[in-house]
Formats: C-alpha cells, sequence, structure tokens
C-alpha cells in the first residue's frame, strides 16, 4: 500500500465517533494509482470523503473512462503516435494540422490549432 502524505487538521466532526478530531490526508487507490484526498478521525481511525472530495475523484474516473489506448511507434528519430479515429473527427484534426505539444504534470497534452 502506498505511504500515506497527512496534511492540515480541520473542525469538522466525525460522523461515526462525533469528535472533532479530523485530519485530512492523500492517498491513492491502490488498483488505479488514482490520488485522492480524504479524512481520518484521530480519535476512532474512521476514513471517510465528503461530497467535494467524491466529486473530485470521480472527475478522475471519469477522465479516465474517456482515455483511449495508443501505441507509440518510432518514426526517424522521433516517438509517434497515432490518434484514434473518433478523438481526430470530434477534435477536426486532419493530416497537416498543426498543433502544439506541452508535457504537464499528468504527462503530455496537446493542443490542436
Amino acid at each position: 500500500m502506498p505511504s500515506r502524505q497527512l496534511s492540515e487538521e480541520t473542525n469538522m466532526k466525525c460522523p461515526f465517533c462525533k469528535k472533532n478530531t479530523l485530519e485530512v490526508y492523500q492517498d491513492e487507490m491502490e488498483e488505479d494509482g488514482i490520488p485522492f484526498e480524504a479524512f481520518r478521525c484521530i480519535s476512532c481511525k474512521e476514513e471517510f470523503l465528503d461530497m467535494k472530495q467524491l466529486d473530485a475523484l470521480a472527475d478522475q474516473y471519469k477522465r479516465i473512462r474517456k482515455a483511449k489506448e495508443v501505441t507509440f511507434s518510432q518514426w526517424g528519430n522521433s516517438i509517434a503516435v497515432r490518434i484514434p479515429h473518433e478523438i481526430a473527427h470530434e477534435l477536426h484534426i486532419k493530416s497537416g494540422k498543426h498543433g502544439l505539444i506541452t508535457k504537464d504534470k499528468e504527462g503530455i497534452k496537446i493542443l490542436v490549432h
């Protein structure tokens, strides 16, 4: 199991033991490696997510569900990736169209002009 990182304490009451002993911690889903933030009660050790945290986690899963599998190929000295037809069609990408590729905290991002 990945190590958990704790952050600040909060004044919310634990829904289980009703004490004001909650801390916010950051972890990741074991199966998918998706990071999330949750509450843990220092007194009774119960862990839970509020609706804001649950919505954030759901948004990450929705993004993954929309993701498409791609294969990287060697083209000369570069690495190329084929864009699936559904995505190319939706974004009006055709041969010869230009865009930008950047690195971000999750990987790479392609911006179509």
